[in-house]
């Protein structure tokens, strides 16, 4: 059964995809002002305010803050609802701790590495799509992908050969692999993808989690998590405008996603101060957004080696 992922101040619930015909058919959902979102029944409603049992407790929600309802079956079919956080099993129906938030995010979150050396990046989509910097595939033209998958206690490492770029771009030190697919299939993986946050989702003083795999002199450090705040919102360095958070990074990390507390991609890790501790920069989702949106003006091109599709400014 489809699960979908919906938030409540912060916290993450999931829910199955509902059919009508059952018991949970009562079930509404609600889109907010400030981009939250909730499902449960509602019990009762005023003027000002519909008060929702979401199972553990019943929340009030002020009218004026509703931005969208519909039915829980409707929103989990539909393209325009939000799929926010990492999923929960399904049936599962409760809230996850962050613990938990962190280890989901973890089965996103890719080695990459070839002859520069390694970094990070996250799963976007179940069609083999991976983000990750433009600085670690630079000049290569094929990458090693190892996806981190569970087995009880443990984490695996699958090793996939031969991923390819597909876009990147310089200015914003951010790219596109394409992983072999075959390869996914034959090794019987399940690509778990890591929602990228929208726009205006995150603020000065909101938990981040940088999750990645940094290097100690020869060895790597995989599936490092290190928690911190956003700092700043508006970092600018070479006019583009980074995020900067406390959460510790370190060479390896680059590429690897900067997660809220509702388990989603709030920013790109991509620099850090050098000598300094508590002082690292992520790309924030508004430009991951925009570079998704327009990955084709960014394609790579087998003609031009690495170098993409690119047009000469006009003359003056």
């Amino acid at each position: 059964m489809a699960v979908k992922r919906l938030m409540i101040a912060g916290a993450a619930i999931a829910f199955a995809a509902f059919a009508p015909a059952q018991d949970d058919a009562g079930a509404r959902y609600w889109l907010l002002s400030g981009g939250g979102e909730i499902v449960g029944t509602p019990v009762k409603e005023t003027t000002t305010e519909v008060f929702v049992d979401i199972g553990p407790k019943i929340v009030g929600i002020p009218r004026d803050s509703i931005v969208k309802e519909t039915s829980a079956a409707e929103a989990a079919e539909s393209e325009d609802a939000v799929v926010t956080g990492v999923a929960a099993d399904a049936g599962e129906g409760r809230m996850l701790s962050q613990t938990e938030m962190v280890e989901r995010a973890k089965q996103s979150v890719v080695l990459i590495s070839n002859p520069r050396g390694a970094g990070s990046g996250f799963v976007l989509d179940t069609e083999g799509r991976v983000v990750t910097n433009h600085h670690v595939i630079r000049n290569e033209k094929y990458h090693t992908v190892n996806i981190f998958r569970k087995r009880g206690s443990q984490w695996e490492r699958v090793k996939l050969e031969d991923a390819e770029v597909e876009a990147y771009s310089p200015l914003y030190d951010i790219a596109i692999l394409r992983l072999p697919m075959d390869q996914v299939r034959a090794e019987g993986l399940e690509l778990v993808p890591m929602p990228v946050a929208a726009p205006g989702d995150l603020e000065v003083g909101d938990p981040v989690f940088a999750i990645g795999n940094p290097g100690m002199g020869g060895r790597l450090l995989e599936h490092s998590v290190s928690q911190g705040i956003a700092s700043s919102l508006a970092r600018n360095f070479g006019d583009i405008v980074y995020i900067q958070t406390t959460a510790a990074v370190n060479p390896g990390n680059s590429g690897g996603p900067l997660v809220d507390s509702r388990g989603r991609v709030v920013g790109l890790v991509t620099l850090k101060a050098i000598f300094q501790e508590g002082i690292a920069f992520a790309l924030p989702s508004s430009l991951i957004h925009h570079f998704l949106n327009t990955s084709e003006s960014f394609a790579y091109s087998e003609q031009a080696g690495n170098k993409g599709f690119r047009y000469l400014p006009p003359e003056e």
